[in-house]
């Protein structure tokens, strides 16, 4: 399958960095804005676009310090206001006034931000195989935070991780996407195995990623922690695998302390990278919460 066929590439300079993206489908229709999670890129969501296309115009975005978008060096430029304010820009840029806005893991942590720092602009929030921010770091235990996040507390450590990457890039991303299923064999048949090292491996995006990561714990934590009494009123969906890194957790309780209004939905025979597993289903739930009141 080659959505590149699909879709046309663009480049487009917000908050002082370059970012790439793609889009799909007809000018004039709804907007579904996708943002992938770690470690990958736009082409995550390169099943569920074709799906798409049809009732939307789709904008699939490499985040900062991802894909083909430009990966500064500093901690402080992966807070996530600042990655959401890239995507408000962007959009603003674009001429959309309002979007469905969907997320997979680091790219659902920002959509959860643009919810909440540009309500105006999110029409629907849909959150992939997450939890919040804030209950990963104060309410997992040692031993479930070891088993399920342990990329979350990985990087903390400054430089380290980077001298134990180095050298081993493949080694590190093999690791990591591969989930002892057949998601890895997927990834190797359809050419995104190749794409996803050729990414990883460019300068500046080892570094990248994990100050994302980092920002996550020195920066959006304890802004989360101010923001433990409000409340995002966005009407949102959380879709995880059955299989995944949130299975075994409360999702849906998690998730309304300061999302009252969201509702779920467990996905069956899915591990975490739920859009490329089961892009129908992803693409499905997308369609039929937009029609919803």
């Amino acid at each position: 399958m080659d959505v590149d066929k699909e879709v046309e590439h663009g480049y487009l300079e917000v908050n002082g960095i370059y970012l790439h993206y793609v889009t799909s489908g007809q000018d004039g229709a709804p907007v579904c804005v996708l943002l992938h999670g770690f470690p990958q890129n736009w082409f995550s969501w390169r099943y569920v676009i074709p799906e798409l296309r049809h009732s939307y115009k789709v904008i699939a975005v490499d985040l900062r310090g991802y894909g083909d978008s430009d990966k500064p060096e500093e901690i402080k430029s992966y807070d996530k206001q600042v990655m959401a304010s890239d995507i408000q820009g962007l959009l603003r840029h674009l001429g959309v006034q309002k979007a469905i806005i969907v997320g997979h893991d680091r790219g659902a942590r920002v959509a959860r931000r643009l919810a909440i720092d540009f309500p105006e602009l999110v029409d629907k929030l849909v959150l992939i195989d997450i939890l919040p921010t804030e209950y990963i770091y104060d309410s997992l235990s040692v031993s479930e935070a070891a088993i399920n996040y342990w990329q979350w507390v990985f990087p903390v450590i400054h430089d380290l991780p980077e001298a134990f990457i180095k050298g081993k890039e493949e080694e590190y991303l093999k690791f990591t996407l591969n989930q002892g299923n057949d998601f890895f064999n997927l990834l190797r048949s359809d050419g995104s195995w190749e794409k996803y090292l050729a990414d990883w491996q460019q300068p500046g995006a080892v570094s990248a990623a994990l100050n994302d990561y980092r920002a996550s714990y020195h920066i959006d934590l304890p802004r989360y922690r101010e923001e433990k009494n409000t409340e995002l009123r966005v009407n949102t969906l959380l879709l995880w695998g059955d299989e995944g890194n949130v299975a075994h957790f409360p999702v849906l309780d998690a998730w309304r302390r300061t999302v009252p209004n969201a509702i779920g939905l467990k996905i069956k025979g899915c591990g975490h990278f739920v859009p490329e597993e089961k892009p129908k289903e992803v693409a499905q739930n997308i369609i039929h919460f937009s029609k919803e009141l």
